[in-house]
């Protein structure tokens, strides 16, 4: 059934599924990744958070590549399931390991 034939509950069942089976996929992709693939990917998205952040800042790049950092941002965010709060509210989950 095509969604403009759906009611809008329907459409709305249909899309909570569909976010629910990309989510467990995710989930179980992320349980699938090493130890060190996951902190280089933490240790990127820390980066490109950086980044992004002084970028948006000083504008000082064309604003087409501060896009395209962004959306590299939140595409790692979304897609690995990492926190996209901004630079400035981002608390560290590791920083209690950091510390000892």
């Amino acid at each position: 059934m095509e969604d403009w034939q759906m009611t809008p509950e329907e459409r709305s069942l249909k899309y909570e599924r569909i976010r629910k089976e990309k989510a467990e996929k995710r989930k179980k992709g992320m349980k699938s990744l090493t130890k060190a693939q996951l902190k280089v990917l933490r240790v990127s998205h820390d980066t490109l958070r950086k980044i992004t952040n002084d970028l948006e800042e000083m504008n000082d790049l064309y604003m087409s590549d501060i896009k395209k950092l962004n959306r590299c941002f939140y595409d790692i965010g979304n897609e690995f399931l990492f926190d996209n709060s901004a630079y400035w509210n981002y608390e560290d989950p590791d920083a209690d390991d950091a510390e000892e």
